[in-house]
């Protein structure tokens, strides 16, 4: 099976959700699995990177956002890395919550960008519905790695402000009018409220270990 089927686990890191959810998907019928003899399930990599947000870089005159939502991700999470070695709470985690954060962390991005330079609101809706499911998450984890949630909002704080610095970063390289790059700003905006409302939840949910 080697490069054609992935495990529970890398399938749910690739996607960036919870390996939960992904179970639930499957065992819905909304993700094309296989069973092995012994029960586990495998995933097909195509599946599981055909359910990853295109980017429409060879449409970009189309783009809502302005400019391709894969190149916009990828200068938010050189941002990200340049920034994060320098804030008090990174020494916090140990590799693999880090890990599991940043994968997570890009996904959310994704969704967001993508949820951006959705023209569908059916479309717009179901990405960030995805996203809000990624913070409540966050907020679940960071329960568990013992984090208050004063600081779990600060860590996501700190990604809000490097993200919106992007979305401008965006409206300056594009030169957008003052009305789009103002539509641009709430829209973000409102997503991002939308995933900080759902990470609390998601801290305050935390089962108990009792």
């Amino acid at each position: 099976m080697g490069d054609t089927w992935l495990t529970l686990g890398e399938a749910s890191g690739m996607l960036g959700v919870d390996p939960d959810t992904l179970r639930r998907w499957a065992d819905g019928g909304k993700v094309e699995l296989l069973r092995t003899p012994g029960g586990h399930r495998r995933f097909r990599r195509e599946t599981i990177q055909s359910m990853l947000p295109r980017p429409r870089a060879a449409q970009r005159s189309l783009s809502a956002i302005g400019e391709p939502p894969d190149r916009v991700a990828a200068e938010f999470r050189r941002r990200v890395r340049s920034d994060m070695a320098e804030q008090d709470w990174h020494s916090r985690f140990d590799e693999a919550s880090l890990r599991w954060f940043r994968e997570r962390g890009m996904r959310m991005s994704e969704l967001l960008l993508g949820a951006l330079d959705e023209v569908k609101p059916k479309g717009r809706n179901e990405l960030l519905r995805e996203a809000a499911h990624l913070g409540h998450e966050y907020g679940r984890e960071a329960a568990r790695c013992e984090l208050s949630l004063g600081e779990a909002v600060e860590i996501f704080l700190f990604f809000r402000a490097r993200f919106m610095a992007e979305i401008a970063n965006v409206a300056r390289r594009e030169r957008l009018d003052s009305g789009r790059a103002a539509s641009l700003f709430e829209e973000a905006d409102r997503a991002l409220d939308r995933i900080i409302v759902a990470l609390i939840q998601g801290h305050q949910t935390r089962p108990s270990l009792a």
